[in-house]
């Protein structure tokens, strides 16, 4: 039935991801009945207004976001792409997919695409990713054309020598498909590697950095929230002692490259997805509740333009009342088949087709060390 509908769009259908296709990578989703907003009721994230803030009370909550996803981040950090990324990637290999628009922000599908340049090009990260940290705010009286040195160059160099979360790639990400250091205005257009920030954090808290080994030790390990950092109700933490650093280069404030809570989709990637919508003659929708309406819109645009949407998802969707067309089983377990059925013997002479096809983990909820979709 997938296989039809994918094969119908003639080399041009849209498939969208949501944070259901990483569960098979030990990544919790948010929401069903193992979600982070299911299991934890009381969870309030952090909100952008509040991280930008220039003010002490700014300070404060930078604070408590990088302590809590410095504990956070190693698990996303480390995970490994599965099935079901792997399939998409050989679904797009075969060309019945030209590009896609994923909402994780865990960089997996990059991870299972084997062109690094293809990835950039054809993959739309809806809310960013965490691969990267970017300057959204400089300090008052900076001035981008004055500017000769950055004012930390070895931090500067560190930051610049990888821009991913695994093997370094020597490609340009491009800002219509995730946010950039472009679409800050008031910072100094900045954007460096995310698990070197991780590093500098280590080197700069060494008593966060013997609680995260103890924490590991003891199997005591807290849960990842989907915003990347953790939930420390249960610990007898001082959020004031943890230390992180300024941009290298004008000494402002560094954030995730992530869409936070109250922060818009930047109008060149939002405009982008709406293309990708208009040049598309199918959408699928894949491991999505589709909560949030920057993802949501995009399928009631493609209904309405009377375009052919299928979506496969376990559990409840906010698409439901516009969409007829569902399967509700695991992603990993269809999509596996489909690219199988779609390459129809093509992989005995396609080596990284045939990778693809038989690649990805699949680790188990009792396998996961508790970590939640960031």
């Amino acid at each position: 039935m997938v296989s039809e509908f994918i094969s119908a769009a003639k080399g041009k259908a849209l498939i969208m991801t949501g944070a259901g296709v990483s569960v098979d990578s030990g990544i919790a989703p948010y929401r069903g009945e193992n979600g982070h907003y299911t299991v934890h009721t009381t969870y309030r994230p952090i909100w952008h207004s509040e991280f930008v803030d220039k003010t002490e009370k700014g300070h404060v909550a930078r604070q408590r976001y990088f302590a809590r996803s410095y504990l956070g981040f190693p698990p996303v950090r480390v995970a490994k792409p599965n099935i079901t990324h792997h399939a998409i990637a050989a679904i797009q290999r075969l060309g019945y997919v030209p590009e896609y628009i994923t909402q994780n922000v865990d960089n997996l599908h990059h991870a299972a695409t084997p062109s690094a340049s293809l990835a950039q090009a054809s993959i739309l990260e809806l809310h960013g990713s965490l691969a990267r940290v970017i300057c959204v705010s400089s300090p008052d009286g900076f001035h981008k054309g004055n500017q000769t040195n950055p004012v930390d160059p070895d931090f500067y160099d560190l930051m610049k020598s990888t821009t991913y979360l695994r093997r370094p790639r020597a490609v340009s990400v491009r800002p219509e498909n995730t946010p950039t250091g472009a679409n800050y205005p008031l910072g100094c257009g900045f954007e460096g590697s995310r698990a070197v920030f991780q590093d500098e954090l280590t080197r700069l808290n060494p008593a966060w950095a013997e609680l995260q080994q103890e924490m590991a030790r003891t199997g005591k390990s807290p849960k990842t929230n989907p915003d990347g950092d953790v939930d420390l109700n249960s610990h007898n933490v001082d959020y004031s002692t943890f230390k992180y650093p300024s941009c290298p280069n004008c000494g402002g404030v560094l954030k995730p490259a992530v869409i936070f809570f109250g922060e818009s989709v930047p109008n060149q990637l939002r405009d982008h997805s709406f293309q990708m919508v208009d040049n598309a003659s199918a959408m699928l929708l894949v491991g999505t509740s589709l909560a949030t309406y920057s993802a949501y819109r995009l399928v009631k645009q493609a209904v309405e333009a009377k375009k052919p949407v299928m979506i496969l998802n376990k559990g409840p969707t906010r698409a439901d009342p516009i969409v007829e067309n569902k399967i509700e089983l695991g992603s990993s377990e269809v999509l596996q088949g489909v690219a199988r059925n779609l390459s129809n013997g093509r992989e005995k002479n396609d080596k990284v087709l045939q990778s693809l096809l038989s690649s990805g983990v699949t680790i188990r909820p009792n396998e996961a060390s508790g970590v939640i979709s960031s």
